[in-house]
């Protein structure tokens, strides 16, 4: 049997990267798919889309698949631009979003979504009445209620969730309503198949009295990716379906290579493929309009064989509303929208959201400027549609926001900045991939460092430590990364470092790599006109429990190895984000402990090193402060790993702050509504609670 892995459905994305870590000796059983040549498959060309069982046949070598051209429009090929935008950014308002959307030109945008349950006459999010203003045509996500785990329960009365979509219908006016979020994930769908299709089948019929298309949420990529291994495993093509596997990696785990039958697969796997192919079978009689799909493979001939399968099981016209890419490349943009346009997907809504779970990176920072990836997206759609507009203002201001007094917000002494607001920032240098130190396995670690915009005097120093479960994540794909230009102006410098992660190197590596950057910034500090009496960390999710062990562990923990042992690894300030602090407990949601043994190598939940590697281990008088940020809807990390760390500070006589923001998810992602306190008020505590204890 496939050995599922032992790790919380919650955080499921990080083990698919896992996986691509030690997946490289499980390749090796696929074989070589030019060595091995495979004799040609019946391929059906995924562009069509009328019945692929009634398409000629036509013979290409599969573990190379090509992707085809239609010669003709088939049914649902859209009439002009298909292209849609979900965006995001923790400094963007709600008509910023929409202005850049329509500025990169896209023609549909995709607001958070609206519940049925509690429905009272308009959308929480104020996107759902600017988009159509701005002449955007709205993809809107209807979901009966969003439970404290983040997945909706079944309506338990049709009639009251009818009267409710048509509302949401009336009032909005959607081009095409979309049911749920992924029915095939337990994170977003708690009810059965059965309940499922009737609600689908409701909000369907509602949506055509008032002349609007419908589809269901969205098949997962996971699962769409399952249903075409399996199908090309039962057509006894094993080595065309372990080449599948390898370009539907991380999606897919590199182990189904080893498999050569479908009952072969872990209960689990088997039941989100018995579960896809139900809906698959059951959709056309919802009356919907579109089969929906979700999709972050950046392989475009993965996505080919997808499409085409998609079609060869159903007749409905296929669209994605949830279309992204797990980092941030460029080329993956241009080639993942060339391939939708090829295939003619009858819509296609870029995902642009900086997300942990799963695993999503956004076209844009949290201040609305472009990553490299965003100006491949608007490039391209500047070339195929000439609709790209100009971008609006860059967002940066997160302190000059009105003051708003939010409940258990704590107010810290922020102080002027060198430099004033307004204008255009830019840091004085920026310089990537600076090894910090190197581990004694031999690992060169990695940080990118930002300078202040008015260097003078030796600068204060905040240190970033990325999130990822311990196992995933890169400097350069934090949340953090959105206040960056903030704290130059204030004039810090900032260190955004990477560290060995699991299961490679499990713990206590990822620590001493933390504690040897603090080392190495202090020696370094007349190099880089540091003051190393002022440094700061700041970590979010798995950063969030490195710098809290970082803030409360002093050299007798053992950690201080390698370079620098002349120097102090204590750090002066310590800002927590959503993480995790007594591994002793619940410390996912679910209480799943695969992370013990992947990360910690632990024997059992009682092993001493799960106690061993516990920020509250370590509180004692002369910690630094601290400032602890939980999610009370956190879906991946209970908030209660905050109020833990927050009562033995306190017992300890550390100064500590904890703030629990209301509706918000893993990320501070809303979870039901609109966050409390808002993400202004909480870039303006972040920012100045630094300010007092660093500047």
């Amino acid at each position: 049997m496939l050995i599922r892995r032992q790790i919380s459905p919650r955080i499921k994305s990080i083990a698919w990267w896992l996986l691509i870590a030690i997946g490289a000796a499980t390749l090796n059983a696929c074989g070589d798919p030019a060595a091995n040549a495979a004799p040609p498959i019946t391929s059906i060309d995924p562009t069509r889309a009328d019945d692929a069982r009634a398409a000629p046949a036509r013979s290409v070598p599969a573990a190379t698949p090509t992707l085809p051209i239609a010669a003709a429009p088939p049914t649902d090929q859209p009439s002009g631009n298909p292209f849609g935008l979900l965006l995001g950014g923790n400094a963007l308002s709600d008509q910023h979003r929409v202005e850049l959307s329509k500025a990169l030109g896209v023609a549909y945008f995709r607001p958070w979504y609206v519940a049925a349950e509690g429905w009272e006459g308009a959308c929480y999010d104020a996107a759902c009445e600017l988009a159509p203003r701005a002449g955007l045509k709205l993809i809107l996500t209807v979901r009966n209620n969003v439970g404290a785990g983040g997945a909706t329960t079944p309506a338990r009365d049709l009639a009251a969730y009818r009267q409710a979509v048509g509302s949401i219908v009336d009032t909005h006016h959607p081009a095409v309503l979309v049911v749920e979020g992924e029915e095939t994930s337990e994170l977003s769908w708690a009810g059965s198949v059965d309940e499922y299709v009737a609600q689908l089948q409701a909000a369907c019929e509602e949506a055509h009295a008032r002349q609007a298309k419908c589809a269901n949420g969205g098949l997962g990529s996971e699962a769409v990716a399952l249903l075409v291994w399996a199908d090309t495993i039962e057509r006894g093509l094993l080595t065309e379906a372990c080449a599948f596997t390898q370009r539907a990696t991380p999606d897919l785990p590199a182990d189904l290579c080893r498999l050569t039958a479908v009952n072969q697969l872990d209960p689990t796997y088997q039941t989100t493929l018995a579960k896809s192919r139900n809906l698959l079978a059951r959709y056309a009689a919802t009356g919907q309009d579109y089969l929906n799909f979700h999709w972050y493979i950046p392989d475009k001939a993965a996505l080919s064989e997808v499409v085409a399968y998609l079609r060869r099981t159903s007749t409905l016209p296929l669209m994605s509303n949830e279309f992204g890419q797990r980092e941030q490349t460029p080329e993956a943009v241009d080639r993942l929208m060339a391939a939708a346009l090829d295939l003619k997907l009858s819509i296609v809504v870029w995902f642009s959201l900086d997300r942990a779970t799963p695993l999503s990176a956004a076209l844009n920072n949290d201040d609305g400027s472009l990553r490299p990836n965003g100006e491949a997206f608007r490039s391209f759609m500047q070339s195929r549609y000439q609709s790209t507009g100009d971008l609006p203002a860059i967002v940066i201001a997160p302190t000059e926001v009105p003051n708003v007094v939010a409940r258990g917000v704590p107010t810290f002494e922020a102080k002027p900045a060198p430099v004033q607001a307004g204008g255009t920032y830019t840091f004085s240098q920026m310089v990537s991939d600076i090894t910090y130190c190197t581990a004694d396995d031999g690992t060169e670690l990695k940080m990118d460092a930002y300078w202040p915009m008015q260097p003078a005097d030796p600068a204060p120093v905040i240190m970033f430590v990325h999130g990822g479960g311990w196992v995933a994540g890169t400097k350069t794909g934090t949340p953090g990364m959105s206040y960056f230009l903030e704290l130059a102006r204030r004039g810090y410098f900032i260190a955004s470092i990477d560290y060995r992660l699991a299961p490679t190197s499990t713990f206590p590596a990822n620590i001493q790599d933390v504690k040897c950057a603090v080392r190495s910034l202090r020696a370094n500090a007349a190099q880089y006109n540091l003051d190393p009496n002022r440094i700061g960390a700041w970590g979010a999710s798995a950063g969030g429990h490195l710098v809290s062990l970082l803030g409360t562990s002093d050299q007798s923990a053992g950690w201080d190895v390698g370079q620098y042992l002349d120097q102090s690894s204590r750090v002066q300030a310590v800002v927590d984000m959503y993480g995790i602090h007594d591994l002793t407990t619940e410390y996912v949601v679910g209480n799943v402990r695969g992370l013990d043994r992947m990360v910690f190598r632990a024997k059992s939940q009682t092993d001493p090193i799960l106690k061993e590697a516990s920020s509250t281990t370590y509180a004692s008088p002369d910690d630094p402060p601290f400032l602890i940020l939980h999610g009370d809807f956190d879906e991946t990390v209970p908030y209660t790993q905050s109020v833990i760390l927050q009562e033995v500070l306190t017992a300890a006589g550390v100064k500590s702050d904890l703030v629990i923001v209301h509706n918000a998810g893993h990320g501070f992602w809303a979870r039901g509504g609109p966050i409390d306190p808002p993400h202004a008020v909480i870039s303006r505590t972040i920012l100045g609670f630094f300010d007092q204890y660093l500047r």
